[in-house]
């Protein structure tokens, strides 16, 4: 859990254009980052092969395997740890499924996913599946461009989550055992249809600057028929959060 409410001061939401715009502002960077570290292991593999690798060869065994899955470049787990958060902040504070970390099924650690950055789903007793798709974006200060990146991400495939991306989200579900959700997402992929009114769309902008005037102008300009959410998260030291989370993880044992 990264337990956001812990380390950093509590949202603040405002309404723009119909669509919503929140800050979390980190009050203590040094306490994030452990919150970070204590499961960022478990974003790239699952506790049970960390368990068996701790039972045979002990914590260095442990960060000898984790030093194979860990990015080692900066740029790499920048963009990780934007995910990471990304996706934790639509589980702990949305209370979406977001089903294992599809940092687990990369091919190479310094190479980019394709797909959709973040994916989430979960059942209205009124409405029925509810999609959330995300874009996350992580740089030391974001500006204009950054913000155009995160729209352009959101407006592939018409706004709505990509084919491709469905089905490797729903197979993941169905495994981790979440076979009703899982079901439910594979089932309106091939039967139904995805529609606009059962997206939201989750812009994610982990950053040390205040890019809120360049998400104001963003989502004034957007007209389309999916629901917003731009959440800036930001911290003193973007760089040094990132840096410490993945130095203290390799200590992890399960």
């Amino acid at each position: 859990m990264t337990q956001f409410d812990s380390w950093c001061d509590p949202e603040v939401l405002v309404v723009i254009n119909g669509h919503t715009s929140g800050v979390l502002v980190s009050k203590n960077d040094d306490d994030g980052i452990s919150a970070v570290a204590a499961t960022l292991a478990e974003k790239y593999t699952n506790t049970n092969t960390l368990a068996a690798i701790a039972q045979s060869l002990g914590k260095p065994g442990v960060a000898r395997f984790l030093q194979n899955l860990f990015p080692g470049d900066a740029g790499s787990r920048s963009g990780d740890m934007g995910e990471i958060l990304a996706t934790s902040y639509l589980e702990e504070e949305l209370n979406y499924t977001v089903g294992p970390s599809r940092l687990e099924h990369r091919d190479h650690p310094t190479w980019a996913m394709r797909g959709d950055d973040v994916l989430g789903a979960r059942i209205d007793p009124t409405s029925g599946l509810q999609l959330a798709k995300g874009e996350a974006k992580s740089r030391t200060r974001i500006y204009e461009k950054t913000v155009e990146e995160a729209r352009k991400g959101l407006l592939r495939e018409s706004g709505l989550p990509s084919q491709h991306s469905l089905t490797q989200f729903a197979t993941r579900l169905i495994a981790d055992g979440n076979r009703t959700l899982g079901l439910a997402v594979m089932d309106h992929q091939l039967t139904s249809g995805i529609r606009p009114d059962m997206v939201l769309h989750l812009m994610f902008l982990f950053t040390q600057n205040d890019p809120t005037k360049h998400v104001t102008t963003d989502l004034t300009g957007y007209s389309g028929p999916i629901r917003q959410l731009a959440l800036i998260l930001r911290v003193t030291a973007h760089q040094r959060f990132i840096t410490a989370a993945y130095e203290q993880a390799p200590s992890y044992a399960p």
